[in-house]
């Protein structure tokens, strides 16, 4: 098969590494949290650019990535019981 193509799995579907990334997160807050992101959003960026894809398909993918992030981040809290407070 051609490498034109061989479509990778988008990032934003490979569930490990949302949780991955997510479970970082959830544990950073403030300049190191945003400091995080930079830094892996600029590492999966070079990744797919890196497979072939432009620099705009690429910035779309990492976007969709950072919104599957998001989602994992919102579906934890959710699950966590919140507290009984007294009346």
């Amino acid at each position: 098969m051609s490498p034109e193509k061989v479509r990778a799995f988008p990032i934003d579907r490979q569930l490990f590494l949302v949780r991955e990334v997510a479970a970082k997160l959830d544990h950073l807050h403030g300049e190191p949290a945003a400091s995080f992101w930079r830094a892996k959003a600029a590492e999966l960026l070079d990744l797919i650019v890196g497979s072939g894809r432009d620099r705009a398909t690429a910035s779309d993918e990492v976007r969709r990535f950072f919104l599957a992030v998001q989602r994992e981040l919102s579906a934890g809290l959710a699950a966590e019981p919140s507290p009984i407070l007294p009346a």
